[in-house]
């Protein structure tokens, strides 16, 4: 876990329309997962028999394959084992931790690059089937690896197909039941253009689809 520093986010962009209007965040101090959660550590939570999927892949590689219940299960797992409270990040958290503290369309830039993230396009080699272990690439200003690229990550909020009337400070965008929940960060399998520290997503909270992921967060 890495704990971030109070800050003021600029959030969103005008590169799509779900990423309207640009606007400023207060986040509270937090902290998140310097990486998104591994294969060995969702097993963990299978052994434990709180987790259902029995996650494949290499033990340093980010799980995959997870639905958003999913993700609940092992946050609810996690709560209880160490007795801390760990939770999915909200959509303004997320964008927060993964700008670093930067303005641009990449942490890095404006232009994709290789060697700073795992997506189709983003470096060689490529792995079309699995991403690679966590870490492989460079670290954000903040600290945390994958931000972009690698796996969807997972976040708390409810899906809005823009940010008109979200909420002011950096809670969740939360509504009844709501079945569709936001993704961030793009995938291994994304384009450069889908792993922009801007760029939102939506899935099936229920449903599980092999580029999914998450990483946690808990008080500081």
């Amino acid at each position: 876990m890495v704990t971030l520093p109070a800050g003021t986010l600029a959030m969103g962009s005008n590169d799509d329309p779900s990423e309207r209007p640009v606007h400023r965040v207060p986040i509270k101090a937090f902290a998140i997962g310097k990486f998104p959660v591994t294969v060995r550590e969702w097993s963990a939570c299978v052994a434990a028999n709180a987790c259902k999927y029995a996650a494949k892949g290499d033990d340093n590689a980010p799980v995959t394959n997870v639905s958003w219940s999913d993700a609940k299960q092992f946050t609810t797992w996690l709560s209880q084992a160490t007795q801390k409270e760990y939770r999915l990040p909200s959509e303004a958290e997320w964008e927060y931790a993964a700008r670093g503290g930067t303005a641009s369309k990449y942490w890095w830039g404006n232009q994709p690059q290789q060697g700073f993230a795992n997506c189709k396009g983003c470096s060689e080699p490529y792995d079309a089937k699995q991403p690679v272990k966590v870490g492989s690439f460079l670290p954000n200003p903040f600290g945390l690896y994958d931000m972009g690229g690698s796996v969807d990550q997972w976040v708390e909020d409810c899906w809005h197909k823009n940010y008109q009337g979200a909420p002011s400070g950096g809670e969740p965008w939360l509504e009844p039941d709501c079945s569709t929940r936001v993704l961030r960060g793009g995938s291994w399998k994304s384009e450069p253009a889908n792993i922009r520290t801007a760029s939102r997503d939506q899935y099936d909270a229920n449903v599980r689809y092999l580029t999914h992921g998450f990483r946690v967060v808990r008080a500081p």
